[in-house]
């Protein structure tokens, strides 16, 4: 009877999954850089089959019917359609858009296995990549941007949990920019970098393990109580290995190339303020990567060199800190107020990271205007300072061959947006973002002796979910 539900709920699956990655293929060309999707912890867990939250309702009797086997899903669709209207490489509008399913297997439910789950992610990357075609800057634009467009497998995982749900360990795909560093006040801002900084996608080998390329791991959390977690995880040093690389469909599993250890402490209290309950979230973490690295002066800085550093190092690594705190609510809501965040990242290594610090900071308003009390205004800032080692190879080669490019500084931007829930299945955010010194004062690619002159971007987005 087992094998028999085991092959029914494999079949609904492979269903599901094939309506959600299979149209997308037909897109146009087009970064991780979701979570840069929301944050694990916010995403639906389970179907809603009481309410209907979503365009397509119960989907003719299809969740509830899947809900019987223990098989859950959210599916939303992304879509962004912005563009850079003044300096940058290039003005233009582009089309972004990004269709994420999230389908849940409850294995007690389905099998009798009590603590199991198996969890999949399919996306559907649609559309074109403004940073790189028209912008030029480190911090993307957009937080579904990936190129190129097509339909790829992000997350699978099997997960056991013990020790009354305290204690979970996963193994398989995972996707790093889900479990660490993310602040739930950063995520309504649509530019990547909020989320899995742009700065570790800049440094780290094949960009990382966040979206839309997983990586092959295990992670383990552990809730001492309500206010303490501890999570770590060991997963592939990265998500593109030698016989793979970002164009794939994500149903590869790189091993072999060294091992990336990260360790995150977190502290979520409730504070009090008067009849108001505040709450927080404080972080602290590293990670460690045994990847083979190289020189700054190879990696896509913008810059080229004509005798570049051929040197490859063993390891890098990282520290950072989160702050995340509401600070203050409305009379008689605990939901409208104003919330800040702050998040520092360091790189010491200048001879193999291409970005050395990283700060970020932002505020959030939820429910500002009368009769919108789930409306979010936000204003964010990013800061990413670029190794010293670009300078001194930069400027000998102006010195010997008589070209001016633009020596590094820090890249800085500025976002502001404005989230507006129009029903319960379809939000709409218009945004504005300001890019100061795009790739660290990257030259022109026309003209390497000019600097990128500083971007506008306006754009809107809108999300459904089906």
């Amino acid at each position: 009877m087992v094998h028999k539900r085991l092959i029914r709920l494999s079949l609904f699956s492979a269903s599901i999954l094939t309506l959600a990655v299979s149209a997308p293929l037909t897109w146009g060309q087009a970064n991780v850089s979701l979570p840069r999707l929301t944050p694990e912890e916010l995403l639906p867990t389970k179907s809603d089959v009481t309410t209907s939250t979503t365009l397509l309702g119960d989907w003719g009797g299809l969740r509830p019917l899947l809900d019987n086997y223990g098989i859950s899903f959210t599916l939303n669709q992304t879509s962004d359609y912005l563009g850079n209207t003044r300096g940058g490489i290039k003005q233009g509008f582009v089309y972004d858009g990004l269709l994420d399913l999230e389908l849940d297997i409850d294995l007690d439910k389905a099998i009798g296995w009590h603590g199991g789950k198996i969890h999949l992610t399919g996306y559907g990357i649609q559309g074109q990549d403004l940073s790189t075609q028209n912008i030029g800057n480190l911090m993307t634009a957009s937080n579904v941007e990936s190129e190129p467009a097509l339909a790829k497998v992000g997350e699978f995982w099997l997960e056991q949990r013990l020790m009354d749900d305290r204690f979970r360990l996963r193994g398989g795909l995972l996707e790093a920019d889900r479990y660490y560093m993310m602040s739930p006040t950063a995520n309504v801002f649509v530019n990547s970098t909020f989320g899995f900084p742009d700065s570790w996608e800049a440094n780290m080998p094949g960009g990382g393990p966040g979206y839309p390329n997983a990586a092959p791991g295990a992670l383990a959390s552990f809730d001492f109580n309500d206010d303490w977690k501890l999570t770590a995880s060991v997963m592939n040093g990265s998500p593109v290995g030698p016989s793979t690389s970002s164009t794939s469909y994500g149903t590869d599993f790189p091993v072999g190339d060294g091992v990336l250890s990260w360790m995150e402490a977190a502290y979520t209290p409730n504070l009090k303020l008067g009849n108001s309950t505040l709450p927080g979230n404080y972080k602290l973490g590293g990670w460690y990567n045994s990847a083979s690295v190289n020189n700054v002066t190879q990696s896509s800085s913008g810059r080229a060199f004509s005798n570049p550093i051929n040197t490859s190092y063993r390891g890098q690594y990282a520290i950072y800190g989160l702050i995340d705190q509401t600070v203050w609510h409305e009379a008689r809501s605990e939901t409208q107020g104003l919330s800040a965040f702050t998040r520092v990242t360091y790189n010491p290594q200048t001879d193999r990271n291409l970005v050395t610090w990283y700060f970020d900071a932002g505020l959030a308003y939820v429910g500002l205007f009368d009769g919108r009390p789930e409306d979010v205004l936000g204003l964010g800032f990013g800061w990413a300072k670029f190794s010293p080692d670009l300078n001194g190879p930069i400027a000998a080669q102006n010195s010997t061959s008589g070209t001016q490019t633009p020596l590094v500084k820090p890249e800085s931007l500025i976002e502001l947006t404005y989230q507006a829930p129009i029903n319960p299945w379809l939000t709409l955010q218009p945004f504005l973002q300001y890019s100061i010194n795009p790739g660290g004062r990257a030259p022109m690619p026309n003209n390497p002796n000019q600097a990128i002159p500083n971007a506008t971007v306006v754009g809107l987005r809108a999300n459904v979910a089906f």
